[in-house]
């Protein structure tokens, strides 16, 4: 018989024989902790010693993000107004089989005094008094006698200095490292979801892909996501997002990435990365932490990207539209809501691309995922056909709430750049253009001039705005000061309160169609809500612009 290094051969010779993908599991986790399963172990204990986690979570509801569900592994974090561990017992009525601590909850004390939960530390030298005899007498458990004190439950234990929140990330680290998968990990200031959903897309027509979930790129998602990593998969596809300096070195060592790519560096989180020239030196310290075989995969159509090359000592991959870029881009056509059609060029090769992503600025997403494939082993047709199918969940949706009206749904996030780029697929619409924006949230000393910028980027692009929140104004003011007229402005305090008041505007009275609105804000702005509203007022109750105007007048 051949070697079980190839699970499918192996299962087709035999004929019956099938091999379980490496999964994270109890047992995974019972050595991380640094300790043995045989204590566990009993034929008539109803913990399975092999059960492979379904989910891993920090919510101990079934409907929560990620959910709590079957044979689950509960995180327990400390938050600024709850605290995980007063739902462990909750985690485990809802499927969870462990859970990870940094104290005995109270009110499982007794179900750890009478064995049915287990205690395992993962720190045995740094317990106190109480804790320590709790896991002496575990120690001497005996569960093979069977009766009512059969284990139910594990929790893992680890000190208060240490957190569960950083054990977490280290056990993804361990876990990560266990399996040995190549990880490209995805970071810039804009773009990083969707060069995400792009890179997975292609590396997918050739490897099995993990994929970071939505957008779950920070502290808790990254290693949330390194937990969904099975030995099936031959290649992952990360999202890393950061808010505050010092947070790369950190998310580059729970990644470790073997490939990196960089969108494009713009103004985020300015309230603590303080400036553009900060965001820069903190995203690039992804480059920084490449191995000397890995690849760092650059924007050259972006100087601040570009230069990022001299501070790796990975391999350089150049993509865009500039001339030298290694992956290129050329005959690019814009063709409204139908996406951007271009020329794939790379060594001497082209291929032209039918990009079904509304917007030019998506070209950069495609270009890098494109880069990711060559260098991954992915052949010319899988890279193109890839790029040419639909994402599960685009960035701007076009919604055609009536025959008359399209409404571009960007409501995901906001930053000076994604507004412009927004503006842009606006500008290209017939019609009237109205554009619906919101606050930027997270600038610093920055909101004032961002919001400014954007206000200025309305001219040539939009025909009316309607500005919601504070710092919205600022796009108002603006606007006005670049020749659009006041009477072609609303501003409204809430998100809640655009609709009512476009329903009475003047403005809209009278006005034929066709209509395109664009509709973005930054998140806490909820203006998904704006999208749903427009949807009721301009959509259920309309057919047409006629009837649409009616309810304007």
């Amino acid at each position: 018989m051949k070697p079980a290094d190839d699970v499918n051969d192996l299962a087709s010779d035999v004929g019956v024989l099938t091999v379980r993908p490496r999964m994270f599991g109890l047992d995974d986790l019972v050595s991380w902790a640094g300790n043995t399963v045989e204590a566990l172990r009993s034929d008539s204990s109803m913990l399975r010693v092999d059960a492979q986690f379904q989910s891993v979570s920090m919510s101990s509801r079934t409907d929560g993000h990620p959910p709590m569900g079957p044979n689950g592994l509960f995180i327990a974090i400390r938050g600024s107004q709850r605290d995980g561990h007063d739902f462990v017992a909750d985690a485990f009525a809802n499927g969870a089989i462990a859970a990870l601590v940094n104290h005995i909850p109270a009110n499982l004390e007794k179900h750890v005094s009478d064995g049915r939960i287990v205690v395992i530390s993962a720190n045995p030298d740094r317990l106190d008094h109480k804790v320590r005899r709790v896991g002496s007498e575990v120690a001497n458990l005996s569960i093979s006698q069977g009766g009512p004190d059969l284990p139910e439950h594990v929790l893992i234990l680890v000190d208060r200095e240490t957190g569960t929140m950083t054990a977490l990330q280290d056990l993804a680290i361990w876990w990560r490292q266990s399996l040995s998968t190549p990880i490209v990990a995805i970071a810039g200031s804009v773009g990083k979801t969707t060069t995400k959903d792009l890179v997975a897309a292609v590396l997918g027509s050739q490897h099995h892909v993990l994929g970071t979930a939505g957008n779950f790129n920070n502290e808790l998602g990254l290693p949330f996501t390194l937990l969904r990593l099975t030995s099936e998969h031959t290649i992952a596809a990360l999202e890393i997002g950061i808010s505050a300096i010092g947070e790369m070195v950190r998310f580059a060592e729970i990644a470790g990435p073997t490939m990196a790519v960089i969108t494009r560096i713009d103004a985020e989180h300015l309230h603590q990365l303080n400036d553009i020239d900060t965001v820069e030196l903190e995203e690039g310290r992804l480059v920084e932490a490449l191995p000397a075989d890995g690849h760092a995969f650059l924007n050259a159509d972006d100087p601040r990207v570009a230069r990022m090359a001299s501070r790796t000592v990975a391999n350089v991959v150049t993509f865009g539209e500039a001339g030298d870029a290694m992956v290129r881009a050329t005959d690019v056509e814009v063709v409204g809501l139908e996406g951007t059609h271009f020329t794939l060029v790379y060594e001497g090769h082209h291929r032209r691309v039918r990009l079904p992503l509304i917007g030019r600025h998506f070209l950069t997403g495609a270009l890098a995922a494109a880069s990711v494939g060559f260098v991954a082993g992915c052949s010319w047709e899988g890279i193109v056909e890839s790029l040419e199918q639909p994402l599960e969940s685009p960035r701007i949706r076009a919604i055609a709430i009536s025959p008359q009206i399209m409404v571009l749904d960007d409501t995901y996030n906001a930053s000076p750049a994604s507004c412009i780029a927004a503006l842009d697929v606006l500008a290209a619409q017939p019609g009237l253009r109205i554009a619906v924006l919101g606050d930027m949230f997270e600038l610093g000393d920055f909101e004032a001039e961002a919001h400014r910028i954007v206000g200025e980027a309305l001219k040539g692009r939009a025909d009316l705005l309607v500005a919601t929140g504070s710092a919205a104004t600022g796009i108002s003011r603006e606007a006005a000061r670049n020749g659009m007229d006041q009477g072609a402005i609303l501003h409204v305090a809430a998100s809640q309160d655009v609709v009512p008041a476009m329903t009475s505007w003047n403005c809209l009275a009278g006005r034929s169609g066709p209509w395109t609105v664009l509709v973005k804000g930054s998140r806490g702005m909820r203006m998904e809500r704006v999208v749903a509203m427009l949807q009721q007022a301009f959509g259920a109750a309309s057919n047409s612009i006629s009837s649409a105007s009616s309810i304007a007048g």
